[in-house]
């Protein structure tokens, strides 16, 4: 019985009923700690629930202005603005409008990805080509710091099953990590290789502040 609730499994009850002294008694605590498991466990469900519905909720509820927002820069993206001052308030609503949606996009997926209900379509993909087209995104913002990227991927490169989507945003934020908090004028360096039935990437880089 306490292998099993050491095991996780707080549903499992001692028979304590052909038990005497001590050990009853000791059968009868670990019941009880079994049932004050399960009820702090409920409770700990409950509120990851209530956090993400929150959460969830919120995020709609600020989608709903700023998608407004967003179309209304785009009105004025289109009208012929003579005061440059004015293009210029407009590019900054357009840029952090666009950033701002990101953002409760991350914060919804994330909120998914805690509590695995986040859908995952598997296909075949080269991951060698989604680390080039990764890399080539942040080409210009890695020649700004820089940066020396070294690749070594496999020029035939290798197929691996994963949701394409999921993995592109897993990229991104590492890439986007690297441009961040790279020493400038270090190199960067890129490696993929098959190890069994399992793909290696690998992704290193010298941080600008030093790292206790």
């Amino acid at each position: 019985g306490v292998r099993n609730m050491a095991n996780g499994d707080f549903d499992t009850k001692i028979d304590t009923q052909k038990m005497i002294g001590p050990f009853k008694h000791h059968g009868e605590c670990l019941n009880s700690i079994g049932d004050g498991m399960t009820i702090a466990v409920e409770e700990r469900m409950k509120s990851e629930r209530m956090k993400t519905e929150l959460i969830t909720n919120v995020s709609h509820d600020i989608k709903t202005p700023l998608t407004s927002i967003v179309n209304y820069v785009d009105l004025l993206k289109k009208e012929e603005l003579d005061n440059q001052t004015a293009v210029g308030y407009v590019e900054v609503l357009d840029r952090q409008a666009t950033r701002l949606r990101k953002l409760i996009e991350d914060l919804i997926e994330a909120s998914k990805a805690s509590t695995g209900n986040m859908k995952v379509t598997k296909e075949t993909l080269n991951i060698c080509e989604l680390i080039t087209q990764s890399l080539g995104e942040y080409e210009e913002r890695f020649a700004a710091n820089h940066l020396n990227i070294v690749t070594n991927l496999p020029e035939e490169g290798i197929l691996i099953r994963a949701d394409g989507r999921l993995l592109w945003r897993v990229l991104d934020n590492l890439m986007n990590n690297i441009s961040k908090y790279a020493m400038p004028g270090s190199r960067v360096y890129t490696d993929v290789e098959k190890e069994g039935n399992a793909t290696k990437f690998q992704l290193k880089n010298i941080s600008r502040e030093q790292l206790n």
